[in-house]
């Protein structure tokens, strides 16, 4: 009995060891992931295009990211993307039901939204965003507001100051820049650096 006895708290006293290492090792793995979460979150743009006009329900908002109510935004005479109620999304196009005056981001899964955007149309198919943040490869950059979108095979570098590549833009200018994708192109086309960036600064 007595060895029985022991031989049961060693294991005690191993199992307890164990954990403790297990919980040192996991610890600074949740944290990492914590940090990443608390930035912007990543959504790979799949479809993007002008809304000639949103149909909106009489209680359709989108309150904290999340949409209440429903809409439907008709793209054209044969494509209406259905947007329901509990879709993450978010919206800074102010005159929802005016005609042709907002464009849709989309996050797809199949046929269905899992997040959108919807931002005011500007004019010529273009719409004007955050800077490029990183260039992930095989033609795709992700922009500070998390959109992962693909760039055009060449990209206009607007700047006093000459650049010779994206990734030479985004190192010298960085934040101080914003991003136009051509909708129509379902490409980013140009960055512009800010417009405090002369010649000589």
């Amino acid at each position: 009995m007595r060895q029985f006895f022991s031989w049961r708290i060693w294991a005690a006293f191993a199992a307890l060891i164990a954990l403790a290492f297990a919980l040192k090792t996991i610890l600074p793995s949740a944290s990492k992931d914590d940090a990443v979460v608390s930035g912007a979150s990543a959504r790979t743009i799949d479809f993007m295009a002008p809304v000639f006009q949103l149909l909106p329900s009489s209680d359709f908002s989108v309150t904290d990211g999340v949409v209440r109510g429903s809409a439907d935004a008709v793209i054209d005479g044969n494509r209406t993307m259905h947007i329901v109620d509990g879709t993450l999304g978010s919206n800074s196009c102010t005159n929802i039901t005016e005609v042709s005056a907002c464009v849709v981001f989309a996050d797809l899964l199949g046929e269905a939204v899992v997040w959108f955007a919807l931002v005011p149309a500007e004019a010529g198919s273009k719409v004007t965003l955050p800077p490029v943040e990183s260039l992930l490869g095989n033609g795709l950059v992700q922009l500070s507001n998390g959109w992962i979108v693909r760039t055009a095979s060449s990209v206009d570098y607007n700047c006093p100051q000459e650049t010779g590549s994206l990734s030479e833009f985004v190192s010298k200018f960085g934040p101080k820049s914003t991003t136009t994708i051509d909708v129509a192109k379902q490409r980013v086309t140009a960055v512009q650096c800010s417009p405090e960036v002369t010649a000589t600064n």
